[in-house]
């Protein structure tokens, strides 16, 4: 490490912040953030990529849904986006990629960073919404390390229209061993999906507000609950 600035230093190493902890798989674990002051009817959401053109920022919710070669920008340079993420109400935790092709040892590397980088920026009093994502039974006890029980969360339906069943069979055994007090679903409700549900047009995130003006105007509930049926 001769040469290498404490920044370098500290990007290879990637030390857990102080108060953290890691699971018994060694995946960091984030902490419960008190959400009880956020109006969801009023909330907006924006994408990584349109961060700068946000308006109202201190009233929006930052996703993360990209492609890995974009999310890798933060994980490579994480104080990087500090600041900025600290201008938003919160920030989704990055949503890198878990597919059944992909090694198991590859989804588990993209699950710690996701949990480590929710750590840092929660460390730096940044509120931070973690994002969940899943692919067959083998990656369940990484995909869904490292959050809360009660957690609100965030996950997108976007593409998964051809295998319904696989993503309804993760999605249950989230909120299994989640419990997610929120799940905020970036795409469309998929038939099958149950519980406290805010749903986000892919379009919202675009900054594009016709939609959500709409609700706001004849003041629908935004968030919608769907109990299980036997």
């Amino acid at each position: 490490m001769k040469g290498q600035t404490d920044y370098e230093k500290f990007k290879l190493i990637r030390p857990l912040p102080q108060g953290f902890e890691k699971d018994q798989r060694g995946f960091p674990t984030l902490k419960k953030d008190d959400n009880n002051d956020v109006d969801w009817n009023t909330i907006k959401f924006t994408s990584f990529s349109n961060l700068a053109q946000t308006k109202e920022a201190s009233q929006t919710i930052a996703l993360m849904f990209q492609y890995d070669e974009v999310l890798d920008r933060i994980w490579n340079d994480p104080l990087k986006y500090a600041n900025k993420f600290r201008e938003f109400l919160a920030v989704a935790t990055p949503d890198f990629s878990a597919y059944t092709n992909m090694e198991p040892i590859q989804i588990e590397h993209n699950i710690y960073k996701n949990r480590w980088l929710g750590c840092l920026y929660q460390s730096l009093g940044i509120r931070v919404v973690p994002t969940i994502t899943w692919a067959d039974e083998r990656t369940y006890k990484a995909c869904f390390s490292g959050v809360p029980q009660g957690s609100i969360v965030a996950i997108s339906t976007v593409g998964c229209a051809s295998f319904q069943e696989q993503f309804l069979k993760g999605f249950n055994e989230m909120k299994k061993r989640i419990n997610p007090e929120l799940i905020l679903v970036r795409g469309k409700v998929i038939k099958g999906m149950t519980g406290n549900l805010l749903v986000i047009d892919f379009q919202e995130t675009f900054n594009v507000e016709v939609e959500y003006e709409q609700l706001q105007l004849f003041k629908m509930d935004r968030v919608i609950s769907i109990k299980e049926t036997n």
